[in-house]
């Protein structure tokens, strides 16, 4: 059986002709493909069926291939899409690519073109017996991952600012350097600032440069790192934390692309891409007035968010493996892998300092290791205690001394659990309901009834956190009364 024959294409495509041809081409390629024509046959087909891949066009008769990206990702369905128009723009491009489309194929295109790309990106959909050899700088072999590495692609060739969100440790310096490798500006220099490790006096300087006797102590001109860049990429790390009167001077160069010495009395043209990063929510600082509104929306043109370690589960053994590999090599060490129990114990822990902990738990681990496999007795004294434990918390199956709310706590344990599941599926929910042994309806029915996927607690729900209700003077409780009571 061939590797198109197990995977599952939607076709959305509201001219019947066209549609007929496609579906010919893809099932004559060995996808098994259902054809709709539009955007509410489309949706009942995804609550109803889990696809592999969607084919759809931008135009279509009642709204468009964009509308479907938004209502996909309202859903969390991260089944990858892919668009195809005959009137692409810069802007409908930005647009799709910012839901989450992973390729966008302009008309006309040859069937065979159209085929090879839907096999290129749905490839990796396939479990592999063991991993490839080279996986590149941004490791991953789970969907969110392929996701990532398709949107890079697209990005590094839109010669436009770019805005990478995600926590701490994530890999976001990584995708920057992905990003200047196979953009037209690869032969150019690639300048990284920590926007938070520098006081505002000193990276102004640092960004603008300064020339000789702007300040005291400036005895000779200084380039700044705009200049440093030109030609190439400006990496603006933790741009969350750039003071307000630099976001304003920030926000005159990515408009005007003209910038101005310290002490200069003219300007001077920069011709420099800027990605920006943040782990902070620089939209909810936006409305506090934290951060500028419209440097805000100058920055976020194209949006790559990195995903915690924790919610992409399946790309921790495979990470692993390639830190302890490159960890060998640096320390001079012969060949090691984990034990089972190791990479169990790996497993349940929530990692919050994400890939780059990770690396450095491994680090550490080939250093220690007079040889053999790496065991559990290798890892640091207290690894796998959660912060809760660490603090003398109770565990979350013993009853707090002072008691706690039992209706509460489940109701947070049931949304805990939804979450966990839809996390460990890439964001499918038919296959979250299917791990909980539930149908796709009970599962939407329970996620909005527990006030939808924002609502739902990342953390395990400790009782601890939830202090029993108030006791009324008779000596119950002030729950709710059955019906009928008075």
């Amino acid at each position: 059986m061939s590797l198109a024959s197990t995977q599952r294409i939607l076709l959305v495509e509201d001219e019947p002709g066209l549609r007929e041809v496609l579906t010919l081409a893809l099932e004559g390629a060995g996808f098994r493909c259902e054809a709709v024509s539009g955007i509410g046959e489309s949706q009942r087909a995804l609550r109803e069926t889990t696809f592999d891949g969607v084919l759809s066009d931008l135009k279509l008769k009642d709204g468009s291939g964009i509308e479907l990206l938004s209502w996909m990702k309202e859903q969390g369905l991260g089944t990858p899409v892919v668009i195809m128009t005959a009137y692409a723009t810069t802007e409908t491009t930005v647009q799709a690519l910012n839901q989450g489309a992973v390729d966008f194929i302009t008309k006309p295109f040859k069937h065979e073109e159209l085929i090879a790309s839907l096999k290129g990106l749905l490839a990796a959909a396939e479990p592999e017996s063991e991993p490839p050899a080279d996986l590149g700088e941004l490791v991953g072999v789970g969907p969110t991952m392929r996701k990532i590495n398709a949107l890079i692609g697209k990005v590094s060739r839109a010669d436009t600012t770019v805005l990478l969100t995600g926590e701490s440790g994530t890999g976001k310096e990584v995708v920057a350097r992905l990003i200047h490798r196979y953009s037209d500006r690869a032969k150019g220099p690639f300048v990284a600032v920590n926007c938070g490790a520098l006081p505002e006096a000193l990276l102004e300087s640092e960004l603008f440069g300064f020339e000789k006797g702007a300040f005291t102590g400036a005895g000779a001109l200084k380039r700044g790192l705009f200049e440093e860049a030109g030609g190439g990429i400006l990496f603006l790390d933790e741009i969350g934390e750039m003071p307000l009167s630099l976001q304003v001077k920030l926000l005159r160069v990515l408009q005007e692309r003209r910038f101005r010495r310290l002490g200069a009395t003219e300007e001077r043209a920069v011709d420099v891409r800027i990605i920006a990063a943040t782990n902070r929510d620089l939209r909810t600082r936006a409305g506090s007035g934290a951060f500028r509104e419209d440097l805000y929306y100058r920055l976020n043109i194209l949006q790559i968010e990195m995903p915690p370690l924790r919610e992409r589960p399946e790309d921790l053994p495979v990470l692993a493996e390639h830190f302890i590999r490159r960890s060998c090599l640096k320390l001079g060490k012969p060949p090691m892998q984990l034990h089972a129990e190791t990479m169990s114990q790996l497993l349940t822990y929530r990692f919050p300092g994400n890939v780059r902990e990770l690396e450095n738990l491994m680090e550490r681990c080939v250093a220690l290791n007079p040889g053999g496999p790496i065991t559990r007795e290798l890892l640091p004294e207290k690894f796998g205690l959660s912060v809760q434990t660490e603090a003398e918390r109770p565990a979350p199956l013993v009853i707090p001394a002072e008691g706690f709310d039992l209706e509460a706590w489940i109701q947070a344990l049931k949304g805990h659990f939804l979450r966990r599941a839809l996390d460990d599926v890439g964001g499918v929910k038919t296959k979250a309901g299917k791990r909980l042994g539930m149908s796709f309806r009970a599962y939407r029915y329970w996620l909005a009834e527990l006030g939808g996927l924002e609502a739902l607690p990342k953390d395990f729900p400790w009782p601890v956190d939830f202090p029993p209700p108030p006791v009324d003077e008779g000596g119950g409780t002030e729950g709710p009364k059955e019906a009928g009571s008075p």
